[in-house]
């Protein structure tokens, strides 16, 4: 090979590298572990269901399902007077007969007796193996946000996070989301409207990545052993 054209090609693969290399600064990757993902009033992910029950006296939770697979849904009002029932109503809890099938457990919580919770709406937890995975805090609009970015930058500074926030791959060019994720846990934020409620003014939810991604294989195999024992019967067909 002619010296010239071998410099030619160092200097092609020099200048890959460096370009490769700027890319990959615009979107640097967050490698923080579960050990540092953020508590969003005073929940933490890998906690027990019994640790966050604590918190509620008078709230109980579903038994996980075939997959491991438990859910909590508690909405937070202000007024005690809609909170009826004389068997919680000291502890100001009672049961969400609002809630659908999707939601697992659902109560509602009286505010005033749940101090820590002031400015929440909603909390919805999910419980994979017996560990916190999921936790969604939808905020009240007593706080206004210009935009995400304003949201998100609040929150990074707040839970000292990275600022690498990005928006969702499938999200519009005018998202109210974006997202931060590392390597154990992904962090999602959301200023737009709930279907659910109208006083909702932002959202955060923080998910165990590894959590999920053993329950969704758990749920192909359950898929493709069903498909497998379906194409037996097919074939074993005597007519």
């Amino acid at each position: 090979m002619k010296p010239i054209l071998v410099i030619l090609l160092i200097s092609l693969t020099f200048t890959a590298a460096v370009g490769q290399g700027k890319a990959e600064d615009k979107n640097p990757k967050c490698t923080l572990g579960l050990d540092h993902a953020p508590e969003l009033r005073g929940f933490r992910l890998a906690m027990t269901p019994q640790n966050v029950l604590a918190r509620f006296p008078g709230v109980s939770i579903e038994k996980p399902d075939k997959f491991g697979l438990a859910r909590l849904r508690l909405s937070v009002i202000d007024s005690a007077g809609v909170i009826k029932g004389p068997a919680t109503r000291d502890k100001g809890v009672q049961a969400d007969i609002s809630a659908r099938p999707e939601d697992g457990s659902a109560f509602v919580l009286d505010g005033a007796k749940f101090p820590a919770l002031k400015g929440v709406r909603r909390l919805e937890f999910r419980f994979i193996d017996g560990r916190l995975s999921f936790v969604l805090v939808a905020y009240d609009d007593s706080i206004k946000w210009d935009n995400i970015d304003d949201f998100v930058s609040t929150v990074s500074k707040n839970l000292s996070l990275p600022a690498e926030w990005q928006t969702p791959a499938e999200a519009g060019g005018e998202s109210t989301e974006k997202e931060l994720r590392c390597d154990a846990f992904a962090i999602s934020a959301n200023v737009g409207a709930d279907p659910l409620d109208s006083r909702v003014g932002a959202q955060l939810t923080v998910e165990d990545l590894a959590a999920w991604k053993a329950l969704s294989k758990r749920q192909n195999d359950l898929t493709e052993k069903a498909k497998r024992e379906a194409d037996d019967k097919r074939k074993g067909f005597k007519p």
